[in-house]
């Protein structure tokens, strides 16, 4: 029998499915495999769709956009570094929403210290890219996750979930 899944995991899927979200990417993370297991479980009807880097994953997400689907991309915080170009070249000069679900590193509790300096950074690099963000403070994730997404949407704006270790660690 399968552990059960974390409320928190459960309530990102809830937020993300209330959003209309059908389409979500990711690139493979711990944290992110509870969400990943819940989708499968209990929402047929989200497709999951692996990328192997995560500027690939924003690259997927902004063609199912413009073929008029909705998609998420889930990713630690570490590889929206890695993501940068792709997010300020593509999504934000052609308004290009996709919310984002960010496993956090870096911030308390962090064993690997090259994980620090991002998970210091990432909400000051949001806040000099101008991506609206939000941190998920407690296991009742779905009604944060619902509302970032569907603003998102209505704006043409990428925004941020970020899932700190705190709340990720949680049962």
């Amino acid at each position: 029998m399968a552990p059960a899944v974390p409320r928190w995991a459960a309530g990102v899927c809830a937020g993300v499915h209330a959003a209309g979200i059908r389409e979500v990417v990711y690139v493979p993370d711990n944290p992110l495999s509870h969400v990943l297991r819940e989708f499968g479980e209990r929402f047929a009807d989200v497709r999951i769709i692996l990328a192997t880097r995560e500027e690939e994953a924003f690259g997927i997400a902004a063609g199912l956009y413009l073929g008029g689907r909705r998609a998420a991309v889930m990713l630690q915080s570490s590889g929206v570094g890695n993501s940068l170009n792709a997010i300020t070249s593509l999504l934000i000069p052609y308004d290009i929403p996709v919310p984002m679900i960010v496993s956090m590193r870096g911030d308390a509790g962090e064993w690997n210290a090259a994980q620090a300096p991002m998970g210091r950074g990432i909400r000051r690099i949001f806040d000099a890219i101008a991506i609206p963000h939000v941190t998920i403070e407690s296991a009742d994730a779905a009604d944060t996750v619902r509302r970032a997404a569907t603003t998102s949407f209505v704006s043409r704006t990428t925004c941020a979930c970020l899932l700190p270790r705190l709340v990720t660690t949680s049962v």
